[in-house]
């Protein structure tokens, strides 16, 4: 053991054994990234989801018009808002309103069209879930394709049935984003089979079958549109009321510190706040104000005739906010340097204690262990330590397996008053490397070296990209690597992102290679995943690197 892994091991142990407990509990305490602070309108708004959502789990079979109308509510909203919001929240309103009148005029006509339209994402949804959850990027389209033909044909063939899966799929996903509770992906499936299998097996028993969608199909015209303008009431009320509430009780953004006072002031110079808007980043409301909410008010003359017609004049204010949070001020770098020293100083602690046997989660307690000890207030976001076939997986954060063979890869950051850091290493379980692991590694390194070499202000970041990815596919590896290069980092560690860079931003190269068993190259390499990740400021010239550690790194002392 060279004098190296001593020093390696002596930081090791002094966290693990020397270090109080009390580094142990702060860690667990540590928030992730800036946190959220809770307002009476973010209780409120999570509340209502979640009743909502409990009641189509339970009866949206029942109430066929309230779960299809529920369905053409939230799909127009998913697409308008990122198309429409930036010019007008009005556009907004009237996208959404015009699709959802259409969607229920083709249910009160049409209902088994409209049931193929509700139920065509529910089947292909708990796919993408599982691909995300599990933290794999290997997709397959043609499945993704055939679920979505399934739920259609679903729909328009057993819509009794089909409402409700589409009430149970929506409820689900609402519980899933708007709970207290961490499910994961099993606990989702859990609720949503659960809904299904009640509204499906028992409620019939339970209740007389009521089916709105046949009652209609057999309905004269005048009764089709009665149930029509029907709908339309219930959907105006709910928009009305969802933007009343928003609107006259979201808080107010205030700058308190001079830093804070002088980046409002650089956006209403460019006619950012000119009009009202509302942010929806809790990283935003931290960067303008120091309060980091979900659902704030800004821009505008601050009366209260802003938000009366927040509505009708108001526009999405977060592209301007994104430009700025951008380029960093040489106190937000500050706060970065010292976050990314503190991650570097968790690799080295957790180099030696790499080895067969080993269960992941010791690992991610000793890093967020090594955190505490050095001074971080945070994490950017949960630890990724994925050893074996978990490698493959570049978003793996199940953290629950014993390390047997082949690479872990790790990939961690701590936050530091808010400030994120970011950064990935790759080891050989069995403390050396075969011929195939030392491989995939110098292609990863000169991947980056390729992209380091164009990283500098004016450079976009997908002439990075392209370069690191010519490296990787001329060694044969390209199909493997599926993921972008990198991601600004900021408040948030995957800051919006900006392809044109600029001196002050923060920014990863990260080349990955994800090889799954079964693929088309030599087997020597299957179940392999790698991936070197460093954190780096945009000067004008070049760049900083501010994580430090070796990018192949040193281990074949702890072989056995």
């Amino acid at each position: 053991m060279n004098s190296r892994s001593w020093m390696h091991l002596a930081a090791t142990s002094a966290i693990l054994a020397g270090a109080p407990l009390a580094s142990l509990a702060a860690a667990k305490a540590m928030p992730e990234g800036v946190g959220r602070e809770w307002t009476p309108l973010d209780a409120v708004v999570k509340a209502s989801l979640i009743i909502w959502a409990a009641f189509l789990l339970v009866f949206g079979r029942r109430f066929e018009r309230l779960t299809v109308g529920t369905f053409f509510l939230m799909a127009p909203l998913a697409i308008a808002w990122p198309a429409l919001s930036r010019s007008s929240y009005g556009a907004v309103l009237a996208a959404v309103f015009l699709a959802y009148a259409a969607g229920m005029l083709v249910f009160a006509f049409v209902p088994r069209l409209a049931m193929a339209a509700a139920c065509l994402w529910p089947l292909a949804g708990v796919y993408a879930a599982h691909i995300y959850f599990t933290g794999s990027f290997h997709v397959s389209w043609a499945l993704f394709l055939c679920l979505l033909a399934a739920g259609a044909a679903l729909g328009a063939l057993l819509p009794k049935i089909a409402v409700a899966v589409a009430g149970s799929a929506i409820g689900a996903l609402l519980i899933l984003l708007f709970s207290p509770w961490e499910l994961g992906f099993w606990g989702a499936v859990a609720i949503f089979s659960a809904g299904v299998a009640w509204q499906v097996v028992a409620m019939p028993g339970l209740f007389p079958d009521h089916s709105v969608s046949r009652e209609i199909a057999a309905s004269p015209m005048l009764v089709k549109r009665m149930h029509w303008f029907g709908s339309l009431k219930g959907g105006v009320l709910v928009i009305v009321a969802a933007v009343l509430v928003v609107s006259f009780f979201a808080p107010r953004i205030e700058p308190l510190s001079a830093s804070q006072k002088e980046r409002v002031a650089t956006l209403e110079k460019v006619g950012a706040f000119s009009r009202p808007g509302l942010l929806f980043s809790p990283a935003d409301s931290f960067y303008l104000g120091g309060r980091p909410i979900a659902m704030a008010l800004v821009g505008g003359s601050g009366s209260f005739l802003d938000r009366l017609l927040l509505p009708v004049t108001g526009r999405d204010p977060s592209p301007a906010v994104h430009r700025l949070r951008a380029v960093k001020s040489p106190q937000e770098l500050d706060k970065m340097r010292r976050a990314a020293a503190i991650t570097s100083k968790a690799f080295a602690a957790i180099a030696p204690m790499i080895k067969p046997g080993v269960n992941e989660k010791e690992i991610e307690r000793a890093i967020l262990a090594s955190f505490a000890a050095n001074g971080a207030n945070g994490i950017a976001f949960p630890c990724i330590v994925g050893s074996g076939p978990n490698a493959t997986l570049p978003h793996y954060m199940a953290n629950d397996a014993v390390m047997k063979e082949g690479f872990v890869v790790i990939d961690i950051g701590c936050a530091l008053d808010g400030y994120a850091s970011d950064m990935t290493r790759t080891f050989p379980v069995n403390g050396r490397y075969t011929d195939a692991e030392k491989k995939l590694l110098e292609v990863l390194v000169q991947a980056g070296d390729a992209a380091r070499a164009k990283l500098k202000a004016g450079a976009s970041y997908s002439s990075l990209d392209k370069a690191a990815r010519d490296v990787i596919t001329k060694a044969g590896f390209g199909p493997y690597f599926n993921h972008y290069l990198g991601h600004p980092v900021g408040l948030d560690v995957h800051d919006p992102y900006q392809d044109k860079l600029k001196a002050g931003m923060v920014v990863t190269i990260e080349p990955g290679i994800y090889i799954p068993s079964g693929s088309t190259v030599d087997k020597a390499y299957w179940d392999l995943g790698a991936r070197i990740e460093d954190s780096y400021i945009v000067t004008a010239d070049g760049y900083e690197e501010i994580t430090s550690f070796p990018k192949i790194p040193q281990v074949q002392a702890n072989a056995n």
